[in-house]
């Protein structure tokens, strides 16, 4: 904990507004699906709450997706604010061979469809 203290040194105010902008995402999301599909009741059509519930679970995966790519930057962010150093290559395989240095880096197999037994 005190690790990520010292990490989050300086950029707390971000994080916060970061976190909690998520939350508030969810909680309207939250919010709709409850009025319009669970307690929609005779208000709304029955296609009509499978269409909105459809949409809004489509819209809360990416805002979940979209939510661990901001985490994701957030903490690279906050290792080059305190000067850390990231092992570039670690990211890089972990990535799956492409790196952010404007250079392409080809990836270490290619997987071939027809090779595989079904």
């Amino acid at each position: 904990m005190k690790k990520s203290y010292e990490l989050l040194k300086g950029k707390i105010g971000i994080g916060f507004v970061l976190v909690f902008g998520y939350l508030a995402i969810c909680v309207v999301i939250n919010g709709l699906f409850g009025s319009i599909v669970v307690h929609g009741g005779e208000d709304y059509r029955v296609l009509t709450r499978i269409v909105v519930s459809g949409f809004l679970v489509g819209i809360l995966v990416i805002v979940n997706l979209i939510g661990i790519l901001v985490q994701s930057v957030f903490y690279y962010v906050c290792k080059n604010y305190h000067h850390q150093w990231i092992d570039k290559s670690a990211l890089c395989d972990h990535l799956g061979g492409y790196l952010i240095l404007r250079e392409y880096v080809p990836l270490k197999s290619s997987i071939q469809m027809e090779n595989m037994d079904v």
